[in-house]
């Protein structure tokens, strides 16, 4: 099968802010045989012909300027989406104008309007397109969701999820992702953070069927540190949550309670605690990182059984790809569904967009002033 062309949009000459498409597309993209990377596009040409040689791609990769000018290149099969989300939209309409597939790093819009308006487009395109949730693809999820539908705990009951996601703790924020704290630019704790693990909780256990959030601005004065001279550069005060907080029933029946915080955890515990509790055992999932989208190699996914009281360490296997670096790995397993056509393991814009409704709802939730009630102690 001849390999899918891509024009890649946003591989930049040298990593600034997290430098993820570096890290987490190329590896597994410069090592396949089923994609080729024939375009990039950058902010100008001279840019993106930069980043064809610091990246060390071939002479002949094509370099555009504009994304107009790369959805009008006809040998563009795929365009990939990597700049920062509040660029998403402009990036990628030119593309599926032109009937191009596409895969768009989460989130996929700034905000829900923007996701709406591009799953419509794709939608009536006709075009194929994948959303970068891939905690879908992390082992350790598919572990949970396995054991979950084997039947192995029995129903189940609760399920809690207690984790720190690093961001606005008490250490500065490099400068570079100083728009974590913007929260009109749409790429968050809440939108980015938050919409990754509650993709993952989700598809392992089903759908929410009612819950009540509360976001949480603790620390809104932030120090940006340049990371090149350690230096601190600016003091903003964000408008973005650093805490996120849901409670409520999933479709099964089972409940949820969920707790995101920025900042690192307590001295030598896991970032991330994730227990699925059931009728005959519960499994726990713990981790140093709370991203299951990334992972960390000291994930580990146990289960106790009930009635004999064991607790068993399950083992996750290995595959082609858990080689690459830590970033890496499940990106390369959303792009082999996509080229092998497994449709049941992708996030479409479509998908994509119902995860953007709910953290649109919770927003507006908060400007409402029903995220919670007031404590009126009135039956003392």
């Amino acid at each position: 099968m001849a390999p899918i062309r891509i024009g890649f949009i946003g591989l930049s000459a040298a990593a600034s802010g997290s430098g993820w498409a570096n890290s987490a597309h190329l590896p597994y993209l410069r090592n396949t045989s089923k994609y080729s990377i024939i375009a990039l596009c950058n902010s100008s040409v001279e840019a993106a012909q930069a980043s064809v040689k610091a990246n060390g791609l071939p002479a002949e990769t094509k370099a555009y300027g504009s994304p107009e000018n790369l959805a009008a290149d006809a040998d563009v099969d795929l365009v990939v989406c990597c700049v920062r989300v509040d660029k998403h939209r402009d990036a990628l309409l030119p593309a599926l104008e032109a009937g191009k597939d596409c895969f768009c790093e989460w989130p996929l819009g700034a905000n829900l309007e923007q996701a709406q308006e591009l799953a419509r487009l794709a939608d009536e395109k006709g075009v194929s397109s994948m959303v970068g949730l891939q905690a879908r693809h992390s082992p350790y999820v598919r572990k949970v969701k396995g054991v979950v539908e084997s039947g192995r705990i029995g129903k189940v009951l609760s399920t809690t999820v207690v984790a720190c996601g690093y961001n606005f703790g008490t250490e500065p924020t490099p400068v570079g992702i100083k728009y974590l704290g913007e929260r009109h630019v749409g790429g968050n704790v809440a939108t980015i953070h938050f919409g990754h693990m509650m993709d993952f909780v989700l598809y392992a256990l089903g759908e929410l069927k009612s819950y009540s959030s509360i976001y949480g601005n603790q620390r809104p004065k932030v120090q940006l540190i340049d990371k090149g001279t350690g230096k601190i550069v600016e003091t903003f005060t964000k408008d973005a949550p650093d805490q996120v907080l849901v409670q409520g029933h999933l479709e099964s029946g089972a409940l949820l309670s969920f707790h995101l915080r920025g900042g690192k955890p307590f001295a030598g515990e896991p970032s991330i605690l994730w227990r699925v509790y059931g009728e005959k055992g519960e499994i726990q999932v713990t981790g140093s990182s709370a991203m299951l989208n990334i992972g960390a190699p000291d994930t580990t996914v146990k289960i106790h059984n009930f009635e004999s009281g064991d607790v068993e360490t399950l083992e996750v296997g290995k595959d082609d790809f858990s080689s690459l670096p830590q970033p890496a790995q499940n990106i390369a397993r959303c792009y082999e569904a996509f080229a092998d056509g497994e449709k049941e393991n992708i996030v479409d814009f479509k998908a994509a967009a119902l995860r953007h409704a709910l953290i649109e709802e919770m927003d507006e939730r908060e400007r409402s002033g029903h995220q919670d009630s007031k404590a009126t102690y009135r039956y003392l």
